[in-house]
């Protein structure tokens, strides 16, 4: 598990985001208590680290069955899930900083347009597949003597 440099680095990306938002929480929790700012560096940063770790769990998935053997295709997978999951929790914002004013959908319009343009890209160029033939066997059959070229006919041109 360690050996795996992706799984290093994703380990290193883990450790960064715990330790960095408890030290948040404790700052936070010591100077305005009353205000609690924590929670959205720990649910953003959160979204990164999930998706991080989708996109590692679909590429190191080693079952013959896995659902993304394309590599194109999972990268749609984690980008729309990280569309779907910051989406989300900038509604969750909205709602609960400017609750009278609507701005979330902006961002779900232009970043939505950009992973449906994704997903078109993508399944337009899939094409049915055919299925893999098994090997056919081979025949042994009297190999056929080289056909001799024809003799090669001069050019007839008159320069003058």
């Amino acid at each position: 598990m360690f050996k795996d440099l992706s799984m290093r680095i994703f380990l290193a990306h883990f450790v960064a985001f715990v330790v960095i938002t408890a030290g948040c929480a404790a700052v936070n929790l010591w100077l305005t208590p009353q205000h609690l700012w924590f929670p959205w560096v720990l649910m953003g940063w959160g979204i990164a680290v999930a998706t991080h770790d989708l996109a590692l769990l679909l590429r190191k998935t080693r079952r013959r069955e896995r659902i993304f053997i394309d590599r194109k295709e999972r990268a749609f997978t984690v980008h729309l899930f990280a569309y779907v999951a910051v989406i989300l929790l900038l509604l969750l914002v909205n709602l609960t900083v400017t609750p009278k004013v609507w701005w979330f959908y902006w961002v779900a319009l232009g970043w939505g347009a950009g992973v449906l343009a994704h997903g078109a890209c993508l399944f337009r160029s899939h094409r049915p597949r055919p299925a893999p033939q098994p090997p056919a066997k081979q025949i042994e059959t009297k190999a056929e003597p080289p056909k001799a070229k024809a003799p090669r006919r001069k050019s007839t041109k008159r320069t003058s």
